[in-house]
């Protein structure tokens, strides 16, 4: 048993970039698709102040207006960016982007 944990240890380190050996390409997920979010701020409020919003009612965010927007990807920042508008629709003008790991 401690021969076997001296072996392990005395093992290199797994690489990242090859789980379980076999070596990741970005190429290989380059067409998945996936969807993005954008995150403007929050806003807390009570059960009763829920049950009381109506058409016209305004919710208040905790972000200012010029804030930047967050892209999120399955929970997790990916970018940064600031509110643009694109003919009829909102959009992002990408501030910064999260390192992709290599």
């Amino acid at each position: 048993m401690v021969n076997d944990l001296i072996d392990a240890a005395a093992q290199p380190p797994a690489d990242p970039k090859k789980p379980n050996g076999i070596a990741v390409s970005r190429r290989l997920i380059a067409h998945v698709d996936v969807q993005l979010e954008a995150f403007l701020g929050d806003a807390r409020m009570t059960v009763a102040e829920l049950a009381a919003l109506k058409a016209e009612s305004i919710v208040r965010l905790d972000a200012p207006i010029n804030g930047l927007v967050e892209l999120r990807l399955n929970g997790s920042i990916v970018a940064h960016g600031e509110l643009v508008a694109v003919d009829e629709n909102f959009g992002i003008r990408i501030t910064g982007v999260a390192q992709w790991p290599d």
